[in-house]
């Protein structure tokens, strides 16, 4: 059923009034239950816009079950969904109307908000988030645009169970772009997010209500990629110097990169944002984490006083000091001086004709201060070649094996990441070949990565389309140049090939002149995966008769392919015909 035949009257039992607004994935309609006589609100969901197979039907159940089990949330600050319909390709969201306007559509028309009206929104739209997360159901979708206020101003959070569809379309670039403003990293990164992926969002429509701009914008998904991977964001006491100096660190907490060192309830962030002033030990306690002192900027790319440093390594890796000394106790004779190694000048005693041992050296104590500094300074690459050299003389020092582990793990991160964006900007602009490579590269450092693996399948098979519609068109050739030989080629199976093969011989053998054509209105490629896919299209075939010299029409049907992916290869499986 298409869309438009919904435009007009009716939706399953509700009563079509009219539209209230248009996105990117269908109409949201404003409607009426005629059996209890209450205005709501349908939202189209359209599944014509995804490829076809296992992945479109899966993605389609999950909508339908997340939209069934929000369903059974009760909060006063959360849209309410009454039904769920389904229609073949559409899906309809049956839910609470409200009255009144989105937050986006505040921001854009340009009004300011004072810190006490981000409290009145952010407030019950946190205590919501809470009240969902303790009900096992993450939204994963935060943003302005899924926060209704009503004529009082009352806040409503909207689109739990369908902001995971909307969040994965990748569609129109306004709304791709939208979207990711306000997504963690670890969602960018492709990992598991949970409730805390939904703070980081609040934390960035926190900013932006109280800086006016977003804080992590660029002019396309790479550069905004980037920055929420890899950049802090401009203080937004900076920007807002009249906001209280407190309120820098309940932004910088919420927008931690790392999910361990944002708020873990929205409870705990309003609270800091209601008495910004008593914020003083969680902003010290935050900063040691994120190995800063009070003084440091926001940008972690800057130098770190090394004091800071120590005292950040002491709360950090967990008792690496500790490791230390104690192992220096237990091995006096390999540590008796931690600190400059000294040459053996008088070796012990050793049975004669036998050579003396090998001088045991231990790492200098300036050698580990210099890895911490490295790591603490970002330098991830010197990190690692200075824990290879501590290692190469101490294989079991702790602290110089965990510094290795915690940066090349940052470089991972950092080349996934660098990957991401430049894949997700060869695949915007065409280059699908450079982002299937930059794709398989992340999956090989992380092959959980979901947004590496979508970004694959939609460059993979953009790709192979292009293989299938040249293999239509070769085949179509080898028809009017009556190549016999050609049009086998591609074709799977002897028994394919014998088929097409007497069928051809006749026709080659009845006309001269033959002339095909391929109606590319009707063209069309669906995946069910990266190996498999189906080609249709309508195919009209003319010949000239040598029997009497006349032009007759040979062929004219709907023709479809299956095609399976062997090697590199697109091949033939099946061919069918219908009149």
């Amino acid at each position: 059923m298409s869309l438009e035949q919904h435009t007009v009257d009716q939706i399953g039992k509700y009563k079509i009034l009219g539209i209230l607004g248009k996105g990117g994935m269908g109409i949201v309609y404003k409607g009426l239950d005629p059996d209890i006589e209450r205005e709501v609100a349908i939202k189209t969901i359209r599944f014509d816009t995804f490829l076809d197979g296992p992945a479109k039907e899966e993605m389609l159940n999950r909508v339908i079950r997340e939209a069934k089990a929000a369903g059974r949330l009760n909060h006063p600050n959360i849209i309410t969904i009454y039904d769920v319909i389904r229609e073949t390709d559409l899906t309809f969201i049956v839910m609470q109307y409200v009255d009144g306007q989105t937050l986006q559509a505040l921001i854009e028309s340009g009004k300011t908000f004072s810190p006490q009206e981000v409290i009145d929104i952010l407030k019950p739209v946190s205590e919501a988030l809470d009240y969902a997360h303790d009900n096992g159901i993450v939204h994963r979708d935060i943003k302005p645009a899924n926060i209704l206020l009503d004529r009082a101003g009352k806040p409503f959070l909207a689109d739990f169970g369908v902001a995971r569809m909307e969040a994965s379309t990748m569609t129109g670039p306004g709304t791709t772009i939208g979207t990711l403003s306000y997504m963690s990293p670890e969602q960018i990164m492709g990992k598991t997010a949970d409730g805390r992926a939904d703070f980081f969002a609040l934390g960035v429509i926190l900013f932006e209500l109280l800086a006016g701009r977003k804080p992590f914008v660029g002019d396309n998904l790479s550069t905004i990629v980037y920055k929420i991977v890899h950049e802090e964001p401009e203080r937004v006491t900076e920007i807002n110097q009249n906001l209280p100096r407190g309120y820098e660190g309940v932004v910088r907490r919420a927008l931690a990169k790392n999910p361990d060192e944002r708020y873990q309830t929205g409870r705990e962030m309003i609270g800091d944002l209601e008495d910004p002033d008593n914020l003083t030990a969680a902003t010290r306690d935050y900063e040691l984490k994120r190995g800063a002192s009070s003084e440091t900027p926001v940008r972690r790319k800057r130098p770190l006083a090394l004091a800071g440093g120590l005292l950040v390594f002491a709360a950090v890796a967990g008792g690496i000091i500790f490791v230390l000394s104690h192992n220096a106790g237990e091995s006096q004779s390999r540590t008796a001086d931690r600190g400059t190694p000294k040459k053996q000048d008088v070796s012990p005693p050793h049975p004669p004709g036998s050579s003396p041992p090998p001088p045991q050296t231990a790492p200098a104590a300036d050698s580990l201060a210099k890895l911490r500094e490295s790591f603490e300074l970002n330098d991830y690459k010197e990190t690692v070649r200075l824990a290879d050299n501590i290692l190469s003389v101490d294989p079991g020092d702790a602290a110089a094996r965990e510094f290795r582990i915690k940066a090349k793990a940052e470089l991972d991160t950092a080349l996934v990441a660098a990957r991401l964006r430049t894949g997700i900007a060869d695949c915007e602009s065409g280059n699908y070949a450079a982002c299937v490579r930059d794709m398989e590269e992340i999956l090989r450092l992380d092959e959980n990565n979901r947004v590496a693996r979508d970004y694959l399948y939609k460059a993979d098979t953009a790709l192979s389309k292009r293989d299938i519609l040249a293999m239509i068109e070769r085949r179509r050739q080898a028809e009017e140049n009556e190549d016999l030989e050609g049009l086998l080629r591609g074709l799977d199976s002897e028994a394919l090939a014998s088929q097409e093969r007497s069928y051809y011989s006749m026709i080659f053998t009845i006309y001269d002149g033959i002339k095909s054509k391929i109606q590319d209105n009707t063209v069309s490629v669906s995946f069910s995966d990266r190996t498999h896919a189906t080609a249709s299209f309508h195919h009209a075939i003319q010949g000239i008769s040598k029997k009497d010299g006349k032009q007759k029409p040979i062929l004219f049907a709907q023709k479809q392919w299956t095609l399976e992916k062997r090697a590199n290869a697109w091949k033939i499986v099946g061919i069918q015909e219908r009149p």
